[in-house]
């Protein structure tokens, strides 16, 4: 039984509201790229002209990392609106498709619960499952990287719908043995004085 999926079907409305909002923000993301390589081009330019070697460097450095950012941030929000990608999590498995930053290559996989020992959160906010020994999850186009990964019995997915992963970990943290944590909720003691204040809630 599916559980969650992402995206969410949307009626006809929704889509013609989504495709809109999508050109918005691909406009708005196009404009910020460009501005971002005239800066970095300018800087790289104007090392040119500096005599200072060290400066030069530095500055080339500069134009070159503006350059970079500019590029990843415009990749990163295409990737946002990329319908290519998915998240469909079910009772006992989870079926998940995701895009690379740097390239636009995907990778497909189904990943059965009772094939995960642990999972946890990395440093970037990705999942990363360890599996059994003997697993075989369903994956496809897999990078060198990953396939490396596999080999090792470590499976690592990037979820764009962050929403997605939060569904994981609040509701299906024992399926996917995800470590839960408690929190120890503190409760203010109220005194039999303030019950009968209305008012001392607020500060009065």
């Amino acid at each position: 039984m599916l559980l969650y999926e992402f995206p969410p079907k949307l009626t006809r409305t929704q889509k013609q509201q989504k495709a809109a909002s999508d050109l918005a923000e691909h406009k708005k993301m196009q404009k910020a790229l460009y501005r971002g390589l005239i800066i970095g081009c300018g800087i790289c330019v104007l090392a040119v002209f500096v005599p200072v070697t060290v400066v030069k460097i530095l500055l080339i450095l500069l134009g070159a990392g503006n350059i970079a950012v500019a590029l990843l941030l415009y990749r990163f929000s295409a990737l946002s609106r990329d319908t290519e990608c998915y998240t469909r999590i079910y009772e006992d498995h989870i079926e998940h498709r995701q895009g690379s930053l740097l390239t636009k290559k995907y990778m497909s996989v189904s990943l059965a619960y009772s094939d995960i020992v642990k999972s946890e959160q990395n440093p970037q906010g990705r999942m990363v499952f360890t599996l059994k020994d003997g697993a075989s999850p369903e994956v496809e186009g897999a990078s060198a990287r990953q396939q490396k990964e596999l080999a090792g019995h470590t499976l690592t997915l990037s979820f764009i719908d962050t929403k997605s992963k939060l569904y994981l970990i609040e509701n299906l943290y024992e399926q996917i043995h995800y470590p839960k944590k408690d929190y120890n909720v503190i409760e203010d003691e109220e005194d039999e004085d303030d019950l009968w204040d209305p008012l001392h809630k607020h500060g009065l």
